[in-house]
């Protein structure tokens, strides 16, 4: 009677979690319970706002190993079409994120922003950096040309290009404001035909900026895939970067409010 007990209180448990955290923990391996728990309520939150069906890709950086860092909380399958991450160069992974050395470190998402079910005007990219720099660096992204018409097409961020902070929503010129040094959450979207936004935490700039096309290459994490090549390397701490479709002022702020939450469940907030 009392195994039954206890085998039925695991079933009850297990239960709790949602499918996605069920599968993330089953291909990971981790069973840490904080971390866990912070997954199961941040994919909860991401539910209850609508959001997880935006998500295409979402790397929550736990566990502390490559092998557990690498996995799309959304698809946990050990593949490049989930858009599982291949780490290369240099990277330290620890409890706290993964830490690009700044050289020749890039993750490669398998994420192609033409053919990944996002759209033109309906895109987002982010990254929660948990260390600061001031050097001329891409968190995340892609540039390509698109051989019809010769149309240049960036993803990128680069918070500290020479003073400036740059960013770029499938168009082929970027938006910039002062330069942000400081650890940051950062999201880019855009929602519509003639604005793409930057949010720094839960402050949001908007721009006029109308879309040119989406790359038609790989984006990366950590560096920038300039027609292919790896280059811009950036050294800041990555502790959670996503890849979906456009997210409102509305559900930026919502977006914002479960990672800054899941962030905290681990103690590594910033």
């Amino acid at each position: 009677m009392y195994y039954g007990l206890i085998s039925s209180m695991k079933k009850t448990v297990a239960a709790s979690y949602t499918a996605r955290t069920t599968a993330f923990i089953a291909a990971t391996g981790i069973t840490d319970t904080t971390i866990i728990n912070a997954l199961n309520t941040m994919d909860l939150s991401l539910i209850s706002a609508g959001l997880d069906t935006k998500m295409k890709a979402l790397y929550p950086f736990v566990g502390g190993t490559a092998s557990t860092h690498k996995y799309n909380f959304m698809d946990a399958r050990d593949l490049d079409a989930a858009f599982r991450l291949t780490f290369n160069g240099g990277w330290t992974h620890s409890s706290t994120g993964a830490l690009p050395n700044g050289t020749n470190a890039y993750a490669d998402t398998f994420f192609i922003p033409s053919t990944s079910g996002i759209g033109l005007s309906d895109s987002h990219f982010s990254y929660y950096s948990r260390t600061a720099n001031t050097t001329n660096t891409a968190l995340i992204g892609a540039y390509s040309t698109i051989v019809l018409g010769n149309i240049s097409a960036w993803q990128s961020l680069f918070p500290t290009y020479s003073g400036t902070l740059y960013f770029s929503v499938n168009s082929n010129n970027e938006d910039s404001l002062t330069a942000v040094s400081t650890n940051k959450f950062y999201l880019a979207s855009r929602v519509n035909a003639t604005q793409q936004s930057i949010y720094l935490n839960s402050s949001a700039n908007t721009y006029t900026r109308v879309p040119s096309a989406l790359p038609n290459i790989k984006i990366y994490i950590g560096a920038l895939n300039n027609f292919g090549v790896a280059s811009y390397f950036n050294p800041r701490e990555c502790a959670f970067s996503s890849l979906g479709n456009g997210l409102t002022p509305t559900e930026a702020s919502a977006f914002y409010s479960a990672v800054q939450t899941f962030q905290t469940s681990l103690s590594r907030q910033v």
